[in-house]
Order: structure tokens, then sequence, then C-alpha cells
């Protein structure tokens, strides 16, 4: 009878060292350097991960053409992220891409067979996000800057003048640009 209440204490044991081996099987890979690597013409939504000069960045807001290290609409990464599974972060998209219906998926594109044919008119253009605005760039009136997420609008000449922090406002708040609807989820 000992041996029979023995291994009835040892299969909650031998059901704990299978459940963790199980686990191991379904964790993400990580993302390859290869197929991640940056491309200046793509656009880089929220969250896309880059691999650049030997390390791994992700994309704080939809831009393109913003160099990894370089400018702050990139988070430098500990190590490689997870690319597959519900970990994957949203796939770049190139601008010829996003006229005809393709989308481009770590560094593949594959054409939607339902997507309708280009068209040439402004309504089919990609929305593209002003630039980040800088400290040391002089803004007209009208011009739009990136800052913290939002878009803003030059209302006063500026130089210098974070958007959202001074008192008279330099910037005024764009709430319906469309770089802000392509960032929804």
């Amino acid at each position: 009878m000992t041996r029979q209440t023995t291994s009835a204490h040892s299969w909650p044991a031998i059901i704990a060292l299978m459940l963790a081996a199980l686990s191991l099987n379904v964790a993400a890979a990580p993302c390859d350097p290869d197929e991640s690597k940056w491309v200046p013409s793509r656009y880089y939504p929220a969250g896309a991960v880059v691999h650049h000069d030997g390390e791994w960045y992700q994309s704080r807001e939809l831009h393109q053409g913003l160099e990894p290290g370089i400018t702050f609409d990139w988070k430098q990464l500990d190590s490689a992220p997870e690319c597959s599974g519900e970990a994957a972060p949203p796939a770049p998209i190139d601008k010829s891409d996003a006229k005809t219906g393709q989308s481009a998926q770590a560094g593949t594109v594959t054409e939607s067979p339902d997507s309708p044919a280009p068209e040439s008119s402004s309504d089919n253009e990609l929305c593209e996000q002003p630039d980040q605005w800088l400290f040391s760039e002089s803004y007209t009136v009208g011009s739009e800057a990136s800052h913290g997420g939002k878009i803003w609008k030059a209302i006063r000449p500026t130089s210098g003048d974070m958007p959202g922090m001074n008192t008279p406002p330099r910037w005024q708040l764009v709430e319906d640009h469309c770089a802000l609807e392509s960032q929804l989820p």
C-alpha cells in the first residue's frame, strides 16, 4: 500500500513537468534580423519592429524613412522581440502597396486577390504623418508637426516652442488628422 501512496503523490509532479514542457513548445519565436531589416521607403506603424545597425528598434508612431537610432520615433529594444503568435508586431507598409491593397509582412509582399485596381485620385493616397517636432526647427504658420503621439499645427511663427506648452499658444492640436485615424485599433 505504501507503493500506491508514493506513486499517487508523484502524479502532480509528473503533470507539472509535462505542462512545463508543453508551454516551452508554444512560446513565440524571436524575430529574424534578416527578415526585419529597416527599409527607408516603408511606413512603420506604431509597434512595428526593425533590425538596424545590429540593434532592435520599435516604432513609437506611424512614420516613413526616419532612421532608427537617429530620431525619437524609434525606441531601442534590449533584445530581439517576438514576431509570431499573439505577440507579433504590426507589419511595415510599402507606400505603393497601400494604393494597390497589398501588404508587407517581414519583407515579403503579398497581393490581395480582392483588392481593387489603384485609382489615380488623390483620395487613394496614403496619409503621411507630419515630421516629428524638433526643438531646433523653425515653423511658419500652418506648418504641421508630430509630437507626443499627436498632430499639431503652428498658429504663430515658432522656434523651440514645444507643442501644447506655451502661453500664448503657438500650436493648435489637430484632432481629426488622417494620420491619427490610421493608428486606431
